[in-house]
């Protein structure tokens, strides 16, 4: 996390501090104790999307992403003829962020789901 323009905490994987590990320092740091973070819940309910500029939907060999995702959350499927495509399992996806600082082309964001 990164302090924001209006002084709150803001997360940006883009800036390459790396993912988050939802280790609760955040909440913990927090002064009034705006932020909460229950043992048995996700923080968040953020998920990767992998856009149109992704290098392997280009038949361009990357799998930086799935190489940094803990959670397997990313997979390649080998196809003939061409780079593997990314799949993603939504369901096993954490929102940590790993792969977005990783990815050379930028083409993967964390949204609402």
């Amino acid at each position: 996390m990164v302090r924001g323009a209006a002084g709150f905490p803001t997360i940006d994987f883009r800036l390459g501090t790396g993912e988050c590990t939802f280790c609760g320092e955040c909440a913990a740091a927090c002064q009034p104790a705006a932020l909460k973070v229950a043992a048995d819940a996700p923080p968040w309910r953020l998920k990767a999307a992998i856009g149109e500029a992704c290098l392997a939907l280009k038949d361009i060999v990357c799998r930086s992403c799935g190489d940094r995702c803990n959670a397997g959350a990313i997979r390649f499927r080998p196809r003939l003829g061409g780079a593997a495509r990314p799949e993603l399992d939504a369901a096993a996806c954490t929102g940590c962020g790993a792969c977005i600082g990783v990815c050379p082309s930028a083409a993967i964001a964390v949204n609402q789901s």
